[in-house]
């Protein structure tokens, strides 16, 4: 955790979608929009973006991550724009801690990058008392672990860079919990809104909104139907992959 950003981890989950001088563009963008301050500007530049607080001093940010945690704790006040209708927290937890109504398509930020395919691994996490535990990642395509207090750990652990480059969640077997249920990915309209729903989708997950549930995002890349394929568990990123076209098909078992 970045103590001076106030980043909750999983930094690097968004970095092969805003790489390229028109993707931070659209980011900064996005982020301005979702808390307006005054004197807070956000500016792409090589790499990452530059957060300028209103007393002058600024703040150097090479991922999504940091960026989200610096213009928070630049900003003040309440979020503003579509969040105004918006449930409560307790309401937003039980119905997947939010949906697409985040955005506002009459104010689309721009698009992101769509990176090549980049072979990343699907794997199953079972909890399964009875069965013997097979609980290290990268050795083989199934997980599992005795109880969901296992479960918890193994998926902070997928969530780190260096498993979340290689690996994702395909599919939780055998958890009760919120966190575990299946869910349905939410879907934005298109490639136009996809900057603004990857700076929600980390907002909210720094605000803690998906601490206690799941929750899944389907975001249009480009005009050649490539997807931004993104799965949030108790507060981590699971699974932050692009479906190609051509895996669409196949995809539906994910």
């Amino acid at each position: 955790m970045c103590g001076a950003c106030g980043e909750r981890g999983d930094a690097d989950w968004a970095r092969p979608w805003v790489a390229g001088p028109g993707a931070r563009a659209a980011v900064a963008r996005a982020v301005t929009q979702v808390r307006p301050s005054p004197g807070v500007r956000v500016l792409p530049s090589v790499g990452g973006w530059l957060v300028v607080r209103p007393t002058g001093g600024t703040v150097v940010c090479a991922t999504l991550g940091e960026l989200v945690g610096a213009v928070r704790s630049a900003s003040s006040g309440s979020v503003t724009g579509p969040d105004a209708s918006r449930p409560s927290d307790g309401e937003a937890r039980a119905a997947s801690s939010g949906s697409t109504t985040w955005l506002d398509p009459a104010r689309p930020s721009g698009r992101l990058s769509a990176p090549a395919p980049d072979g990343r691994t699907g794997v199953v996490l079972r909890v399964d008392p009875l069965a013997p535990p097979r609980a290290a990642l990268g050795e083989g395509s199934e997980v599992v672990v005795p109880n969901e207090v296992a479960a918890l750990a193994v998926l902070a652990e997928l969530a780190t860079p260096v498993w979340l480059r290689r690996l994702y969640l395909a599919r939780i077997e055998g958890v009760s919990a919120l966190w575990g249920r299946p869910v349905d990915s939410q879907a934005v309209p298109s490639p136009g809104s996809a900057a603004d729903a990857v700076v929600r989708l980390e907002w909210e997950r720094q605000a803690g909104r998906f601490d206690d549930t799941a929750f899944a995002l389907s975001c249009p890349l480009d005009d050649d139907a490539a997807l931004l394929d993104v799965e949030i568990r108790a507060g981590h990123v699971v699974r932050a992959r692009t479906i190609h076209p051509y895996e669409i098909t196949g995809s539906a078992a994910c």
